[in-house]
């Protein structure tokens, strides 16, 4: 029996699946495939690409220090668009941060790769504002389950998948290529089990970092946009049976936000934590996979 992880967005919180993964590794358990949304989008890219849970957790105490210089605000476009508004004219901003960092950051991790090179079955959702359709990332078109509004690709790169899910409305300008227009795949997927399970994984552990996370104090665009979307998502799932075997809900540390970089330490800490927590569970409902690395 193999089985897989899903894992959710939410920004620097998103360490907390490197954790997960560090815990489940730690005790001989290894997924045969992972789907990730938004910045788990980019644990389930690398992860997927064969990184282990020690190369994922030397990255994150790489970015907890020098993460910010990932950030390429887009100052000229908001100059332009406060000029555009005062004389009344269409506005043509589309996002605080280029993105152009992150995509390239990300294509030197993954050497280049495309979707259909990685090792472990791999899902990666983002939203076309376009069509309306989300769009999956993947790395084998065989054996899919149809799904209404999910439209299944394969063969971009895997920095390209990454980056799109990773498009915060309003906080990161879109990922626009051809006819599409792609934002995070949080708007309809901030947990892709269901996505998962469409690719042929019967079994699912899922990682939710929304339902114990409750939004900072001091309410500015980022944290609105990124909680906003983990509201929504809450209530959506409250809707519907997701299908995961079980749900791993670790306990954020207070203050950790969209990019709040130093906390992500804390983070991971905590997927560790909440792992290990269930670790006797995890074995119970997964146990023909212990001990059996791909």
């Amino acid at each position: 029996m193999s089985f897989g992880i899903a894992l959710s967005g939410g920004g620097i919180r998103g360490a907390a699946h490197v954790g997960v993964v560090c815990a489940l590794e730690e005790a001989g358990i290894f997924p045969r495939s992972v789907a990730g949304t938004s910045a788990g989008s980019i644990v389930a890219g690398l992860y997927g690409m064969g990184m282990t849970g020690k190369d994922l957790k030397s990255l994150v105490e790489d970015l907890a220090v020098n993460g910010y210089q990932l950030i390429d605000a887009d100052y000229l476009g908001l100059l332009k668009a406060g000029r555009q508004f005062l004389r009344r004219k269409p506005i043509t901003f589309s996002g605080l941060i280029k993105g152009k960092r992150l995509e390239d950051y990300l294509f030197w991790l993954t050497k280049g790769k495309r979707m259909d090179q990685l090792k472990r079955r791999t899902v990666i959702p983002a939203v076309d504002l376009i069509s309306g359709l989300t769009v999956a990332y993947t790395n084998d078109l065989h054996h899919l389950e149809p799904i209404k509004d999910v439209s299944w690709q394969t063969g971009v790169r895997l920095s390209f998948a990454m980056r799109a899910s990773c498009a915060v409305p309003a906080v990161f300008q879109p990922k626009s290529t051809g006819e599409l227009c792609l934002v995070d795949g949080g708007v309809t997927d901030l947990l892709p089990v269901n996505l998962l399970l469409a690719a042929g994984e019967k079994n699912v552990l899922a990682v939710d970092l929304a339902r114990h996370y409750h939004g900072a104090d001091c309410h500015h665009i980022m944290e609105i946009a990124s909680h906003s979307l983990s509201v929504m998502s809450r209530r959506l799932s409250e809707c519907a049976s997701v299908g995961e075997k079980l749900l791993l809900k670790p306990s954020l540390p207070k203050g950790a936000e969209l990019l709040t970089f130093d906390k992500m330490k804390d983070c991971m800490a905590a997927g560790y934590e909440a792992t290990v927590a269930l670790l006797p569970q995890i074995k119970e409902i997964f146990a023909e996979t212990v001990k059996e690395e791909p």
